[in-house]
């Protein structure tokens, strides 16, 4: 699995193959993208390697929909993205057609977190798994377009839930009191209503639900706290809607405080995060009453996105 440094933004897989020996069941295929800015026949490298390097940041890339995370950078590794860079993304099926973009989409600029460079991210639709190129065209506030390409690989399922598929029924922890809550979250300021209903119980109750897997105390990609944040900050719209916060990882009292139960010197992961076949963090589901996931958003997400989620399965 790779590791990708954005500046101090590090996206990271959590490691399902070695965490307390618990695993997703193990696709065929490598569960994070194969990424490389090398060519492919009928379609190669841009020129002088080209201006820009797009780098897909999203931890699984599968046939069908798929919200596509990006980040851009220069030869010298320099971050890109910002609001007013416009980009285009052309996606190629190398394997089909190197030569004309299966699809072309513009891509939205998202900011991360206060500091960081920000991402870039677009809905894509792959119709066929197999290797696909993406060229980005960043148009310059003179009107000069740069360039960049990569190859990256695209598999036929992934992990997690698809969009539109059944969502898995999981037992996750409740509590009631602060002090309850105390004990399975490392929000220091929890929403009690996220912590009222596990997943099974939302499912049989044909309750509307979004799931938020987040740790704000222990994130790998420094993003959990915030996509906490602006959740706590959206939910209080949606009355009929329930929130289910989930830390990923298995959690103790040590001297007073929380802590991650460490197994030969690895996290440990809950049953859910498996159950769920996380491979990043933080991730989000919104799951309607039929029990089917209508929205994925992995890493950060903007407060429009986890409002127009909510909006989709609310009664």
């Amino acid at each position: 699995m790779r590791s990708m440094l954005v500046r101090g933004l590090v996206l990271t897989p959590l490691f399902l193959a070695i965490a307390c020996g618990q695993a997703v069941p193990a696709p065929t295929e490598s569960p994070v993208p194969t990424i490389g800015p090398g060519g492919h026949p009928g379609w190669p490298p841009l020129a002088d390697g080209g201006e820009l390097l797009p780098i897909p940041v999203t931890s699984e890339l599968v046939v069908g929909s798929n919200r596509f995370l990006l980040n851009l950078v220069d030869a010298d590794n320099n971050p890109l993205a910002a609001p007013d860079r416009a980009v285009t993304l052309n996606f190629y099926a190398l394997e089909v057609d190197p030569a004309t973009p299966a699809q072309t989409v513009e891509a939205t600029y998202l900011p991360t977190i206060p500091q960081l460079p920000g991402l870039y991210r677009a809905q894509v639709d792959f119709d066929r798994a197999g290797t696909w190129g993406i060229e980005a065209e960043a148009t310059e506030a003179d009107g000069r377009v740069r360039t960049g390409r990569m190859v990256f690989s695209v598999r036929q399922e992934g992990s997690t839930p698809l969009v539109g598929s059944e969502a898995r029924s999981s037992q996750t922890p409740t509590g009631e009191s602060a002090e309850q809550i105390a004990l399975i979250s490392t929000d220091d300021d929890p929403n009690a209503a996220f912590y009222r209903l596990s997943v099974d119980q939302a499912l049989q109750q044909d309750q509307p639900f979004l799931l938020v897997f987040a740790t704000p105390a222990f994130c790998r990609t420094a993003t959990c706290g915030p996509a906490l944040d602006i959740v706590k900050e959206v939910a209080p719209a949606f009355h009929d809607v329930a929130v289910i916060h989930v830390e990923p990882y298995e959690l103790e009292q040590v001297d007073g405080h929380l802590q991650p139960v460490l197994r030969e010197g690895q996290l440990v992961l809950v049953p859910a995060v498996v159950e769920w076949g996380l491979l990043t963090e933080p991730m989000i589901f919104a799951v309607d009453a039929d029990g089917i996931v209508r929205t994925k958003l992995e890493g950060v997400a903007s407060a429009d996105e986890i409002r127009s989620a909510m909006e989709g399965i609310a009664p």
